[in-house]
């Protein structure tokens, strides 16, 4: 009786805060910290320096991303005076040991471009050497196989026969002589069979051996190929620090020609591009 009167107790409900109230708590706490900020200055000037600061160093990086770029054009503007200089062939007693530099490396560069040129003529036809070694290989194979063909032929239609003379239900002296010749047969078909593949695997042999020759030969050329190449990019990167070279001293100069005039004028602009970006780095560094 004890154990049916505690089931029937009804449990306990637990009674908790209502929502509303705990939106009205996080209200009432929104309210006091805007109310603190608003009462106390100094916290509103130090949010206010750390967002300045931010901004400021966005636009540093910016500035100096853009400053980048204006010195780079800068430089390219500088190495196409020179190259114009240059091709223009204007004299100047400041640049004469630039210009005797660069027609020496012109010269270089030509003599190393001739023999790039014949690598290259080399390599041409060593590949169409190594196309026409493996055509004149692959041919050959394909007339002694042309030599098998019969042979194949042959010998199906006498295994053809052996199967037939095996199926005989009585089979007499003769009939296994028969046997024994087509086998006969077909062993000497099979060596004739055999030689032609024999020959053809000494084809394929020496075929393989030929292309590994010409392979060698067009190995040996492209590796030269590149080495001289790699000499023609150095001289052109050392041509483009004399171009540069020779730029700077026609900009430094401002040697008076009509030809030049466009790039003065160019140069001139990324100057005060650059002045102007350097100008609000410093203030904005407080330099």
């Amino acid at each position: 009786m004890e154990l049916v009167a505690f089931q029937a107790v009804p449990p306990i409900e637990k009674e908790g805060l209502p929502y509303w109230i705990f939106w009205f708590m996080l209200l009432i706490i929104m309210l006091l910290v805007v109310f603190i900020f608003l009462r106390d200055k100094s916290l509103r000037q130090r949010i206010s320096t750390f967002l300045a600061g931010a901004k400021r160093r966005s636009i540093l990086i910016r500035l100096k991303f853009q400053m980048k770029k204006e010195r780079q054009k800068r430089i390219a503007s500088l190495k196409r005076l020179g190259e114009k200089a240059w091709a223009e062939d204007i004299p100047h007693e400041e640049s004469e040991a630039i210009r005797a530099e660069l027609r020496g490396l012109f010269e270089k560069r030509g003599a190393f471009q001739m023999e790039w040129d014949a690598a290259l003529r080399e390599l041409e036809k060593l590949h169409k050497k190594l196309e026409e070694t493996i055509g004149f290989y692959r041919k050959k194979v394909e007339e002694e196989l042309l030599k098998r063909k019969p042979d194949d032929e042959l010998l199906k239609r006498k295994k053809e026969e052996e199967k037939a003379l095996k199926k005989v239900p009585h089979k007499d002296l003769e009939i296994e002589r028969q046997i024994q010749e087509v086998k006969a047969e077909q062993a000497m078909i099979r060596d004739h069979i055999n030689e032609v593949n024999a020959a053809v695997g000494e084809i394929e042999s020496e075929g393989r051996g030929k292309r590994r020759e010409v392979e060698k030969e067009i190995h040996h050329w492209e590796k030269k190929k590149e080495k001289i190449q790699d000499r023609i990019k150095e001289i052109e990167a050392h041509q483009e620090e004399l171009f540069f070279a020779l730029g700077r001293v026609f900009d430094d100069r401002r040697i008076d020609h009509p030809s030049l005039a466009v790039l003065y004028h160019e140069i001139d602009d990324i100057d005060h591009r650059i002045s102007t970006l350097q100008h609000r780095i410093e203030t904005l560094s407080g330099g």
